[in-house]
């Protein structure tokens, strides 16, 4: 032992520092939701939810855009036929809090909302009502005040322990019982969030249903896949994106049209920069990684 450190001393840096090898929490980046109408859908969520404008015209978020990351929770949209429920799947709802459920609920039903169900006091986890967008996702909102917004995603998988393993081991997030009740893993970046995860042996994959998929959001994607790879993750993508502009061999500048000596031309990349990479998550849970290289300002 050095000089001047005491045995304390030592026991308290070794509790600080964290088990070698710790995996590092990984911001939750956003929820993917299958719609017919990308617009529609955007302003939906923005007048009834509570959101506001996204990193793109795809996309609602909560929270005010940072000047570096983490970037806010966001639901993003992407176009679909006929799609089915959410309700019954691996990703059965998304849950939304607001700080007077009573009044939230009058005013979605006034404006012609689907109210699933009035708002109920439900044992141990307070007051919660249910209700539908268009395009049949299920939204459970509720009255929580530490987390306000969008405030969860409710998954139910055969083996809920091995889920929540998974997910802190892949992710990060901290293991909790949410009032004392359901399990969860809470993320803290510019605000709070939880993934539920509870027992169902019989719930279906999401695929042709209105949630499609959830993504995290790493800031390092080459060590997020590392990490990974070495827990023996299923990739059902490309685990090494890399972001090349299109390029294409021209015997002539496409830009002027002007004989030139065959050369490669390419164009710049857009202005919204990912890099994406999806694993299979227990469940059969579809988990997309996305870097933002140039969102938000980054």
């Amino acid at each position: 032992m050095r000089p001047g450190l005491t045995v304390a001393s030592v026991i308290a840096f070794a509790l600080m520092a964290g088990p070698a090898g710790a995996q590092s929490t990984e911001p939750f980046d956003h929820i993917h939701l299958a719609v017919s109408d990308v617009g529609r859908a955007r302003d939906w969520y923005i007048q009834h939810m509570g959101g506001n404008a996204g990193e793109t015209p795809e996309s609602v978020a909560w929270g005010t855009w940072p000047g570096d990351h983490p970037l806010p929770i966001q639901l993003l949209f992407s176009i679909a036929g006929d799609t089915l429920p959410s309700e019954g799947t691996v990703i059965d709802h998304v849950g939304f809090s607001f700080p007077d459920l009573e009044s939230k609920v009058e005013a979605l039903r006034a404006r012609g909302v689907t109210i699933v169900r009035a708002v109920t006091m439900i044992p141990g986890l307070g007051k919660q009502a249910v209700v539908e967008d268009p395009w049949g996702t299920k939204l459970v909102l509720l009255e929580d005040p530490d987390a306000p917004g969008l405030h969860h995603v409710d998954m139910r998988v055969p083996d809920p322990e091995a889920a929540l393993a998974w997910y802190v081991r892949a992710f990060g997030g901290d293991r909790i019982k949410y009032r004392g009740t359901i399990d969860a893993l809470r993320y803290r970046d510019l605000g709070v969030f939880y993934l539920f995860i509870s027992h169902d042996d019989h719930a279906l994959p999401t695929a042709g249903h209105s949630i499609d998929h959830l993504a995290f959001g790493p800031i390092d994607l080459d060590k997020a896949v590392a990490v990974l790879k070495e827990q023996g993750a299923t990739f059902i993508s490309n685990p090494n994106p890399r972001m090349n502009p299109a390029c294409q061999f021209a015997t002539a500048d496409p830009r002027s049209g002007a004989p030139a000596i065959r050369r490669l031309y390419c164009a710049q990349p857009d202005p919204l920069a990912h890099r994406v990479v999806f694993v299979e998550g227990p469940g059969g849970v579809r988990v997309e990684l996305v870097q933002h290289l140039e969102a938000g300002g980054h």
